[in-house]
């Protein structure tokens, strides 16, 4: 049967309910909604486009920073090319220096100098002289021992075979001196008569490599300033002979014109070194010009002869890896003033 059709005012809850938490509206059970994803709006992902400009940008910053690390080891294996030649340089320029600066000065002493008019030096140059730093002696029966001598017999050259520069150290005793040792001799007698491996490219057992790099090498002479017999001043010059002629002077008589011996020198690192042969440091040196005491009629100055070497190794057909490591140097050894 059918429920009895209620109006709705019977419908409405009582006073008592509306006032009471108790009495409550009956629902029907309903089952738990499935929750429902929400939906998106627009696109979820990258387009292939982005995709492409991502990976454009990456590849960018990759070869930007293979190349700032490129350049970064070039530059780091440049300064050191740059570092080895100058350890070459400054250490035979200061080897130099110590000898010349302890060179016996006397007039009857021997040297063996180019001095442009008997001992002509085209190329790379050799110096031969006595100097009061220590060699060593040959062995010698006892009671003359072996070690350092009081005075040696010194030379430097370019060995033309390994194109690499050479130190000869040739320990001798005073003249005079008991013992199985050489002496120094004075003259008459020359070092190129008595030592002519000083003044040659003759093996000698003397002979040590100092600098592998040095493939030139060149000297001059710094005259000092005199005053001449009419009363006239003259500056000091360069020159390349040992005294002034100015002063009438046609020996070397124990340095006594000489304030300083400048000295220059070409060095090519050891990893550049590598690159090249000896016949094309050969043809290099040979560009390179000899010292000449007036350059287009005027005094020459220091530096000069220097900048036209970086010229030439600049303008030479070495691979541009070899010639922009080679590197130039010179300085001003000045003597002891002391007379010996």
């Amino acid at each position: 049967m059918r429920a009895p059709h209620l109006p709705l005012q019977s419908l409405r809850p009582s006073r008592l309910c509306e006032k009471s938490f108790l009495c409550l509206p009956l629902h029907p059970l309903r089952s738990p909604r499935r929750r429902e994803k929400p939906a998106f709006h627009g696109r979820s992902g990258f387009t292939l486009a982005e995709m492409l400009v991502a990976i454009s940008v990456l590849a960018l910053l990759a070869a930007f920073m293979g190349q700032l690390l490129n350049s970064s080891s070039a530059l780091v294996a440049f300064n050191d090319k740059h570092m080895d030649a100058d350890a070459q340089a400054r250490g035979t320029l200061d080897r130099i220096a110590v000898d010349l600066g302890e060179i016996v000065k006397r007039a009857d002493a021997s040297y063996y100098l180019k001095d442009g008019i008997t001992t002509l030096q085209t190329g790379n140059d050799q110096l031969a002289f006595f100097s009061q730093v220590p060699g060593y002696l040959s062995s010698a029966p006892a009671p003359v021992p072996s070690g350092p001598s009081p005075v040696s017999l010194v030379a430097y050259r370019v060995n033309s075979t390994t194109m690499g520069m050479e130190r000869m150290g040739k320990g001798l005793i005073w003249n005079g001196a008991i013992g199985a040792n050489s002496p120094i001799v004075f003259l008459p007698q020359t070092i190129a008569s008595v030592w002519p491996q000083a003044t040659n490219m003759n093996t000698d057992p003397n002979y040590e490599a100092i600098a592998p790099g040095i493939f030139r090498f060149e000297y001059y002479y710094l005259l000092k300033g005199q005053i001449l017999p009419n009363g006239t001043s003259e500056p000091a010059i360069l020159s390349a002979t040992p005294w002034d002629t100015r002063m009438g002077h046609t020996s070397v008589s124990g340095l006594s014109d000489v304030a300083a011996v400048g000295v220059a020198v070409a060095v090519v690192d050891p990893a550049s070194r590598n690159l090249v042969s000896n016949a094309q440091l050969t043809t290099l040196a040979g560009q390179m010009n000899d010292f000449s005491a007036t350059i287009s009629g005027n005094p020459a100055v220091p530096g000069q002869m220097e900048t036209q070497w970086t010229t030439a190794i600049t303008a030479s057909s070495l691979p541009h890896a070899v010639s922009s490591s080679i590197r130039v140097y010179g300085r001003l050894l000045y003597l002891s003033p002391s007379i010996q």
